[in-house]
């Protein structure tokens, strides 16, 4: 031991000394790179970057604004530019659409008249033809829908028919449900024949019957007694 502290030698002891710190300085290096070399997530002839590293920024999240404090957008003027644009247009006059004829099925038909009658007598008979349907329907009258006729029996004996004249036509007129028209007829207390012509004989008295009859709807019927 004293012989590391007092080294014993031929030399001058200033020589071992330096010899001594020149060891100790070598191993001293030699631990220090064994111990960079051992340091973990080291690899054995990676260099060490030397410069500054970059500093990571954290990016502050924008915060969500709540319902309460969400401004409201401002509606969008077209929609009522538009509005106002079709109130100012001018509005088409709708044409108003006629009412349908009235159907057969649908018109109730009513005869009167005829009382007193007689042999060569003028006799007055009304129809009342009255809509039976629930809308508005127009009803006309002219020899091709309607007809007043008198037959004793099968013997057809006079028909409005027979003349233009006798059957006081009519356009067809808009009838509300419920409401009627009137035709009336004079039958001449005659036979009559196409052409407006009339039987010169008298007809024999008797039973006789009046029918009205409006294309093809129900007929009304008046028995009449002639004497």
């Amino acid at each position: 031991m004293s012989g590391m502290l007092h080294p014993v030698g031929p030399e001058d002891p200033q020589v071992y000394w330096m010899r001594r710190a020149t060891i100790g300085v070598v191993l001293v290096v030699v631990v220090l790179i064994i111990v960079a070399f051992a340091r973990p997530g080291r690899t054995a002839g990676t260099a060490v970057p030397t410069g500054s590293p970059t500093p990571l920024v954290l990016s502050t999240p924008t915060p969500t604004p709540t319902s309460s404090g969400t401004p409201t957008a401002a509606p969008d003027a077209t929609p009522a530019a538009e509005s106002s644009a079709e109130a100012t247009r001018p509005t088409e006059a709708k044409t108003p659409v006629a009412p349908a004829a009235c159907q057969a099925a649908d018109i109730r038909v009513a005869l009167s008249g005829g009382s007193g009658a007689g042999i060569g007598q003028k006799t007055s008979f009304t129809t009342q033809l009255t809509n039976g349907s629930s809308g508005p329907c127009t009803i006309g009258v002219d020899k091709s829908v309607f007809e007043l006729k008198v037959v004793s029996g099968s013997d057809r004996i006079w028909s409005s028919a027979d003349c233009d004249a006798w059957l006081q036509a009519k356009s067809p007129a808009e009838v509300k449900p419920g409401e009627s028209i009137s035709v009336t007829v004079d039958w001449p207390g005659r036979r009559s024949y196409p052409g407006c012509k009339l039987g010169s004989k008298d007809i024999t008295a008797g039973t006789y019957v009046a029918t009205a009859e409006y294309r093809g709807a129900a007929t009304a019927k008046k028995v009449m007694g002639l004497r």
